[in-house]
């Protein structure tokens, strides 16, 4: 009954869509595209969705189930123009991207034939009906990336549209089993501190956007280099982190030489896809002098 109403929905954009509904939309050129040339060009666009709560949506049984493959449906339009006429373009096409792992789940073409869901034939707007079907546990952004080649074969601008996928009743991320020094010895020479923390998100670890902690010095200012950002991404080397997604983050940092003594304060936080924040969780480094042994 859900999808059904999802449909009901989404499809009237096919009908309403007209330049008014597309000069709102957002939009963002990376090329700088000379229209006095013979390139293509896309002026405007829109996608009907914007943001999908998934927590909301039911399966084809009438159910929501953790482990439910969900489909959601979107109708996207575009205008297009050429110096040289609407009849040297030869395709406009799209792509859709996981933002996280920037891979592509999704590409095809869009028309201007008058075939539903696009309502004009040979007006420069270009539509297409766009599904894709995820697991509910996915949260995250999507990207429509939107293009078109002429029969010369010059490229237009390319505009991105992004695709929110989130949950309403967001639970915020829980920090756990920091690992740092306590003491450290102030010494002539630079050292690297090895800094290690856990967080989860009972949303799915994929809802975990970024893990990061603000230092302070022993007279309360913050450090120039905050916020430092740990990694869950297995570069070892780089920032220390030994395995690759498992819920681990890290980061190696350098305590320069000479570093005035005193009391470091720490205090690390996680921020999910919701931008809701972790509880915070303090830490406190002791810099001092190396005791004289007689």
């Amino acid at each position: 009954m859900r999808q059904l109403l999802l449909k009901i929905f989404l499809f009237p954009f096919a009908v309403g869509l007209s330049f008014i509904f597309l000069s709102g939309c957002e939009k963002k050129n990376d090329t700088v595209v000379d229209i006095s040339g013979n390139s293509p060009f896309i002026s405007q666009a829109a996608f009907s969705l914007k943001k999908v709560y998934s927590d909301t949506m039911y399966n084809n049984q009438g159910l929501k189930k953790p482990d439910d493959l969900l489909t959601i449906h979107g109708i996207v339009s575009i205008k297009v123009v050429h110096p040289d006429g609407l009849d040297k373009i030869a395709s406009v096409r799209f792509t859709l991207t996981e933002d996280q792992t920037l891979s592509i789940i999704k590409e095809g073409l869009l028309y201007d034939n008058g075939v539903s869901p696009d309502t004009n034939a040979l007006d420069s707007l270009y539509t297409q009906l766009i599904e894709y079907q995820f697991a509910r546990v996915f949260v995250g952004t999507l990207t429509l990336s939107l293009w078109s080649v002429d029969k010369s074969g010059n490229s237009s601008n390319v505009i991105y549209l992004p695709l929110e996928i989130l949950r309403r009743d967001n639970q915020k991320p829980i920090l756990s089993n920091l690992k740092m020094d306590s003491l450290v010895y102030v010494s002539d020479q630079d050292q690297f501190l090895q800094l290690t923390i856990n967080a989860s998100d009972a949303d799915g670890q994929s809802d975990i956007l970024k893990v990061f902690f603000n230092s302070y010095k022993p007279n309360g200012s913050p450090s120039t280099g905050n916020p430092f950002q740990l990694y869950d991404d297995g570069d070892e080397e780089s920032h220390g982190d030994i395995i690759a997604g498992d819920g681990t983050y890290s980061l190696i940092i350098k305590l320069p030489a000479n570093t005035t003594i005193g009391i470091y304060r720490f205090e690390f936080h996680a921020v999910d896809r919701s931008l809701d924040m972790s509880d915070v969780l303090i830490k406190n480094l002791v810099v001092a002098n190396r005791p004289i042994v007689n």
